[in-house]
Formats: structure tokens, C-alpha cells, sequence
């Protein structure tokens, strides 16, 4: 038998332990991307059982509990991988367990709606909160998505694995300022609404949102430019009921997003 990857019994028996224990520890990253595939899954858990009993030595405690039992079905797998790696942080891609991506029935009203909003990214930092932008205007049918500033690009090398693949699929361009980014909606007819928490601003659960409109979101740290706020139509936040006054960017412009879309038809 010869894996995937490479490691036939021949090479694998070559390995010192310590590779091998290497080996078995790439199979199983592998394993967490794979989760949601379930053809390769099968295959990685396979090939995991048909290496392990060739380990020159007895395996770290840890590493052997886990490959005594590869659970088959999905969720239980990860709960297994993720407790054998607990020390390590999981990314937004490794815990995709759901399948079936593709072309999906949309309400026509409610996509028409999106097809009328535009995402302006005022200054962001963090590439794994302009992937999750990517994602989200792509899971929504957003027209564009406008990076201003600092905010990185597609261009950016971790870019797509925080996008999850969804890049190609929104239309996107870069603005060095966002003061043209707002210039250029104005002249596209749009109005201009700031997701912040400064005074005075609406709940933007109890505001009308008048399309074709552009949505300006801030910096993780220190929010919309006060210059761009001035500049907007509008002001509208996310009302909270505990200590923290905000969220998460990209989990605040999805909130946004879905309120603007489906709950104002």
C-alpha cells in the first residue's frame, strides 16, 4: 500500500521514529482540513490505521489515545482532533463541516436587495476580518466590496485561506483613501450609512434604509474615521445588552448585512 502523500510502508519504515511521529502528525492536520470531504477523510483515517502499527517505538500518550480511536463520523472526529490539539488555535477553515457549496434558491426580492449594496472596509487591519467580508458578500450576493486604506487586498498571502475561496466570486476594488470611496458612491447614486457606535446614530433595527446604499465599516480598534462618519448619510449601530459596546467587525457587518437585506423587504 502506498498513501496519498507519499509514505509507503517501505518509506515510512525507512523514517526515524521521529519522523514517523512527524508523519502521523501532518496526516492528522490534513485530517482537520479534510473533514468535510468525506471521500478524503475516509482515506486519511485509512491510511492513519495502516501507519501506525509500524512506529518503531510506542508512540506520546496523547498522539496514541487519538489514533486508538479515528471516529468515522465527522463531528465526533473533530471533537477528537480538537482536544488532541488543544493548544492550537483553530482557524474559521479547519472547523468547515458543512458540504454542498454551490449555486443555491434565492428569494428574488431579497437578492435584489443585494445587488443594490456596496461594502466599504475604512482602514481595516486584520486579513482574517477582510476574508470573513469576502465571505459574507459572497454568501449574500453583495455587489462590491471596497478596501480603503491599510485594509489588505486579495494580494494579501493568507487572503484566500481566510476567504475560503470566495475572492473570484466578489467583485472587489482598492481605494488608497476612503474619502474617494465615498466620492464614488455619491456619484453612483449611493447613500452612505457608518455601522458605528458614535452619537447620534440610529438602531439599525429600527431604520429605513434607503438602496442603493454603501455600508462604511472602521478599523478593529479605533472605528470609522471620524472625518468619513461626518461624511455619511447616516449613522446606524448594534444595540448590546452586555459590557462590551461593539462586536466583532465582521461579525457586526454581517448582522448589518442580513438586517438591510431581509429586514426591510
Amino acid at each position: 500500500m502506498k498513501a496519498s502523500t507519499g509514505y509507503s510502508r517501505a518509506k515510512f519504515l525507512n523514517f526515524s521514529f521521529d519522523s514517523q511521529v512527524k508523519a502521523l502528525r501532518k496526516l492528522l492536520r490534513e485530517l482537520e482540513y479534510s473533514l468535510a470531504d468525506e471521500k478524503r477523510r475516509r482515506e486519511l483515517i485509512a491510511e492513519i490505521r495502516f501507519l501506525t502499527p509500524l512506529c518503531k517505538e510506542e508512540l506520546p500518550k496523547n498522539l496514541n489515545e487519538l489514533l486508538q480511536e479515528l471516529p468515522d463520523d465527522p463531528h465526533r472526529l473533530l471533537r477528537r482532533l480538537a482536544k488532541y490539539q488543544s493548544e492550537n488555535t483553530y482557524k474559521d477553515d479547519q472547523l468547515n463541516i458543512r458540504i454542498g457549496d454551490g449555486q443555491a434558491v434565492a428569494d428574488p426580492h431579497a437578492a435584489a436587495r443585494a445587488t443594490q449594496i456596496c461594502m466599504i472596509a475604512d482602514n481595516l487591519r486584520s486579513v482574517f476580518n477582510v476574508g470573513s467580508l469576502f465571505r459574507v458578500c459572497e454568501c449574500l450576493a453583495i455587489s462590491e466590496l471596497w478596501l480603503c486604506g491599510i485594509t489588505p487586498t486579495p494580494e494579501h498571502p493568507n487572503m484566500d485561506k481566510t476567504a475560503l475561496g470566495t475572492i473570484s466570486r466578489v467583485k472587489w476594488q482598492y481605494f488608497d483613501d476612503t474619502h474617494d470611496a465615498l466620492a464614488a458612491a455619491k456619484e453612483r447614486g449611493m447613500k452612505s450609512y457608518a455601522l458605528e457606535t458614535v452619537e447620534p446614530s440610529q438602531n439599525i433595527f429600527e431604520h429605513e434604509f434607503k438602496l442603493p446604499l454603501a455600508l462604511v465599516v472602521g478599523n478593529e480598534a479605533l472605528g470609522i474615521d471620524p472625518q468619513i462618519v461626518q461624511k455619511c448619510d447616516a449613522i446606524v449601530h448594534l444595540p448590546v445588552l452586555g459590557w462590551k459596546n461593539s462586536l466583532n467587525v465582521s461579525v457586526a457587518s454581517s448582522i448589518a448585512l442580513y438586517q438591510i437585506i431581509f429586514g426591510n423587504s
